[in-house]
């Protein structure tokens, strides 16, 4: 792994868990301190997450990270349904025995895990966090398409921004594991308007959280 994708992972992971928090200003001088690297894979990593959006470029004012807001959690998930339906759709339709025993694996990597960090529990996991990603690439590789599941990486980390941020305020009864299992179920059996429904409820549950709990102020 070259520096600059060492820096992107590490400015990449603290975007995603909330150490640096959407709207803060990105300093060069800060973030090589906390890549502990020089100036030129930092800035490289920095073009690198504007790509993606987690990022903001702003004119003769440097880097942000990407502020949160309602429209734009709205605008994200309904593209993401749209997205990763076509390709869990086209994953069912095409994966073979690999594909099924890929999810499997996942899946059950992922139930053994704790979700949430044993010293602090509105804090995610981070391994948990890696087999999560794990588990949502399974369902839709065999889609056929390396373009979209490009996108389908760069709108994940988007959302992880906003699904981070439900684990302090999810309520009772929302039950995720079974939530995954329901979709690994339905996609395994080759049901997909069910496993497709199964995931847009999945994402739909986490976003309405944040629609009643983070927003609704605002």
């Amino acid at each position: 792994m070259s520096r600059s994708e060492q820096a992107w992972d590490i400015v990449r992971d603290a975007i995603l868990s909330g150490k640096l928090a959407p709207g803060t200003a990105l300093k060069t001088t800060d973030l090589q301190e906390l890549c502990g690297m020089s100036v030129s894979p930092v800035r490289e990593a920095l073009s690198r997450l504007v790509a993606t959006g987690l990022v903001t470029a702003e004119h003769n004012r440097g880097y942000r990270v990407s502020r949160v807001s309602r429209d734009d959690l709205d605008d994200l998930v309904a593209t993401r349904i749209r997205l990763e339906s076509w390709a869990l759709e086209q994953s069912i339709r095409h994966g073979d025995e690999m594909w099924e025993a890929r999810i499997l694996s996942t899946m059950h990597v992922l139930d053994r895990l704790p979700r949430r960090q044993p010293e602090d529990q509105t804090l995610y996991d981070k391994q948990w966090e890696t087999r999560h990603i794990d588990y949502h690439q399974a369902l839709i590789c065999a889609c056929g398409s390396p373009i979209t599941l490009t996108f389908c990486d760069t709108l994940r980390d988007q959302n992880d921004r906003y699904r981070r941020l439900s684990l302090a305020v999810e309520g009772e009864g929302r039950n995720a594991e079974e939530e995954h299992r329901v979709i690994a179920q339905a996609a395994i059996s080759r049901d997909a308007p069910r496993a497709i429904a199964a995931l847009t409820s999945h994402y739909s549950l986490t976003a309405q959280f944040l629609r009643d709990r983070v927003f609704r102020a605002g």
